[in-house]
């Protein structure tokens, strides 16, 4: 999925294909491109819920919604496979996929081998408390933790005395849970799905400079062919007007994660 944060799910990779229903054979697409299978779109699918996942044969999650709607509108059916992070990236950069989902962070090493699309939404920085708290402030004095490698890690330990890691968001949730930790420093996504049903609350960390994930949050990108031009540029115009229509803020909502991240400025990537 992501550089430095994300649930630490065991991915296996599958051979498992599905497809969007048939499109009607007067169907007008909105954008002229190939695609690797004519009249399909080809997706290489990272089963990350909320990002990304296969439901009831289907590709369902935040990306896999928005990418539902640009297949419909492009007159595409949608074939699917299964991948590891690594492995959908290597799927991209040999044509054997036309794009990637599944919460991609924009990284300099990505952008070398494949396309990344215009930023889709940002991947907040949440604080997971049963007291709802929201600042850093209100963490000072608490016993706070997140999981080893996340981006964060150093300014939380600098900022929070007795802080500590986890090696993965599962074990990070179950101590919140139990009352080991005051609170969890998680990203928003993975924060709402991992404490559902229970008496945690999930807030999004107040813009501190002192932990500056929280007014510098990573952007989010489709995974794209450096070698189809037109299919890029379909893809990010489409993504452009689903954000100016409000459809990627009702979609983020849709899955429990704050539509403020649809707001994303200016692209950029994580060196």
């Amino acid at each position: 999925m992501q550089t430095g944060k994300k649930i630490a799910t065991v991915i296996v990779f599958a051979s498992t294909l599905g497809a969007a229903s048939a499109m009607a054979q007067d169907c007008t697409p909105k954008h002229q491109f190939e695609t690797i299978t004519k009249g399909k779109l080809t997706v290489a699918l990272t089963n990350t819920p909320p990002y990304s996942q296969e439901e009831a044969g289907a590709v369902s999650g935040i990306d896999g919604d928005l990418v539902k709607i640009f297949a419909k509108e492009n007159c595409l059916d949608i074939t699917y496979e299964i991948f590891t992070y690594p492995a959908a990236v290597s799927a991209v950069q040999s044509d054997r996929a036309d794009m990637a989902i599944g919460g991609f962070y924009r990284t300099a090493a990505r952008e070398k081998v494949v396309t990344l699309s215009t930023p889709v939404y940002l991947d907040q920085l949440a604080v997971a408390s049963v007291d709802g708290l929201d600042t850093v402030d209100q963490l000072l004095g608490k016993k706070v933790g997140t999981v080893e490698g996340y981006a964060w890690v150093l300014e939380m330990e600098d900022t929070f005395e007795g802080s500590g890691t986890y090696p993965s968001s599962l074990n990070l949730a179950q101590d919140l849970q139990a009352g080991r930790i005051d609170a969890a420093l998680e990203g928003f996504g993975a924060a709402v799905l991992l404490n559902k049903g229970t008496n945690v609350q999930v807030k999004l960390l107040k813009a501190d400079d002192r932990i500056s994930a929280t007014t510098n949050a990573s952007q989010t990108s489709f995974l794209l062919s450096k070698t189809n031009e037109a299919f890029v540029s379909a893809v990010n115009a489409t993504i452009m007007d689903q954000r100016s229509q409000g459809v990627i803020g009702t979609t983020l909502e849709t899955y429990g994660l704050d539509p403020s991240a649809a707001d994303v400025g200016q692209g950029r990537v994580i060196q």
